[in-house]
């Protein structure tokens, strides 16, 4: 076993009796229930705006050695402007199929030797439908949980969430009329996509 893991998984543990102890013993309810949350999102929000503007001011946004097309080299031989950008457009295009669609990880292949010295090539298409899966559904439960903190719902975020639980499932105690939490379609994508990634 790792030994990082192991340390992560202690501060874990170490961060949850901070904030039992801290509701519990010393009544801060109000600390560790709405402050430090909400802390964590602006500092978050933060350095991903950080980060992202650091990308932009960078001469490559990504470091992707995946390319297949031609370089802008010379003038009658036509450079592939998305997969070799040299303009704003192009960058801003390769950024946008990158983060949403995985572009260079559908690229992949893996090279392996069949028949003694002959190379083989296979697409990776299963690692690049796991992550996709796991991402997209991943961004749909982010999505949704936005009504928690928005007064009244956007019209899109409750349709998002009717479209993902179209098939859900409650189950009410018939005494109490507690309801079990639903179902969704993005939670079962995200527990397949990443049991299917982890292995």
């Amino acid at each position: 076993m790792n030994v990082k893991y192991l340390y992560s998984l202690i501060a874990v543990v170490v961060l949850f009796l901070i904030s039992y102890i801290g509701v519990e013993a010393l009544g801060l309810q109000v600390l560790f229930g709405i402050v430090i949350p909400y802390v964590a999102i602006i500092i978050f929000i933060a350095g991903f705006i950080y980060r992202v503007m650091g990308w932009t001011r960078s001469a490559v946004p990504f470091k992707i050695p995946t390319t297949c097309g031609q370089q802008k080299t010379l003038p009658w031989i036509k450079p592939n402007s998305i997969d070799n950008p040299t303009t704003t457009g192009g960058v801003v295009i390769r950024m946008i199929l990158e983060v949403l669609f995985f572009r260079s990880l559908f690229k992949n292949t893996r090279m392996s030797l069949k028949e003694g010295s002959k190379i083989s090539y296979q697409l990776e298409i299963f690692l690049w439908l796991g992550s996709l899966a796991f991402h997209w559904s991943f961004l749909t439960v982010i999505i949704r949980h936005l009504r928690f903190f928005t007064e009244p719902v956007p019209f899109l975020i409750q349709l998002l969430e009717k479209m993902d639980g179209f098939f859900r499932i409650e189950i009410l105690y018939d005494v109490y009329k507690w309801g079990l939490p639903g179902v969704y379609l993005s939670g079962l994508v995200l527990l397949a996509a990443v049991t299917y990634l982890f292995l």
